[in-house]
């Protein structure tokens, strides 16, 4: 995630947040969150927001916290959900909506901590904030996704995206792939763009769900997605190993990277430079 100062880039594992400056690109700090993970590679994905200058990250094993990202101070701790909390979102200056595998996405108060509302669904594996519309969107299991109020968690939609099963070479191995794993609003507030364990990115409508546009070519799943709206681009990240470049208002292919990992994790555009980590290592490819 770009940090709130607009000066760096930060990725977490461990139980730290590992902050890169952009303009070095060297590592400055490492801030120590009390996450802990299972398997010793985190689940959360970051999220902030630069009005007040705070941070969300995983806490212990099944919460979340909120950090003042200026010095590095723990406002409020969240717990209540039944598994890890895969993502979340500063919807307000004092709301936060968080998801899990548990099948809950649940609404809280940013400084009391206290869960004003829990939302039963299936599992969930990916979130998107539309603050200038008040809608969250949050997906997961069976190709599901519901479009929130932001500030209640009324369901203005729910719908399931068709999907098809993948199959793994070379053992051409069958495995249910109907799960997205990542969402994000296309510039337009009104489509939205998620990536699937079908190797597949699509463009679909918020309000009913209609697929208008699939991006096929990924030889795994599509783990994570990002979304470069001045020059109409979306990137994706796949278990592939590869980063591709696809154009919004097609189905071109402008570029494939491959980053000699598999194992991708988050993946951000900033200032025509796209940022993945990989493993224990963050990389830069220009977009260009």
């Amino acid at each position: 995630m770009l940090w709130p100062d607009g000066r760096h880039i930060a990725a977490n594992g461990r139980g730290r947040i590992f902050l890169w400056s952009l303009a070095t690109g060297e590592c400055t700090r490492g801030l120590k969150t009390g996450a802990i993970c299972r398997n010793g590679e985190p689940w959360f994905r970051l999220a902030g927001e630069a009005e007040l200058g705070r941070v969300l990250e995983a806490y212990k094993i099944r919460g979340l916290a909120i950090w003042d990202s200026k010095d590095w101070r723990r406002v409020q701790t969240f717990e209540g959900h039944g598994e890890e909390v895969q993502a979340a979102a500063v919807v307000s200056e004092d709301r936060v909506v968080s998801i899990s595998a548990d099948s809950s996405a649940r609404l809280w108060d940013a400084w009391t901590g206290e869960n004003l509302r829990t939302l039963e669904t299936g599992p969930l594996y990916a979130l998107a904030h539309a603050p200038a519309r008040g809608l969250v969107a949050v997906g997961g299991s069976n190709g599901a996704v519901h479009l929130l109020e932001s500030l209640t968690l009324n369901v203005r939609a729910l719908f399931h995206l068709p999907m098809a099963t993948a199959r793994h070479e070379p053992l051409g191995a069958e495995r249910p792939s109907n799960t997205l794993r990542a969402l994000a609003w296309h510039p337009d507030g009104e489509h939205l763009l998620c990536g699937s364990w079908d190797f597949v990115a699509r463009m679909f409508h918020s309000r009913t769900g209609r697929v208008v546009r699939q991006w096929q070519g990924h030889a795994d799943g599509v783990d994570s997605i990002a979304v470069e709206p001045s020059r109409g681009l979306l990137c994706t990240g796949s278990s592939d190993g590869t980063v591709r470049v696809w154009s919004l208002d097609s189905t071109e292919c402008l570029a494939v990277h491959d980053v000699g990992h598999a194992d991708l994790g988050g993946l951000l555009v900033h200032d025509r430079t796209i940022y993945v980590t990989c493993q224990r290592e963050l990389l830069s490819v220009p977009l260009d």
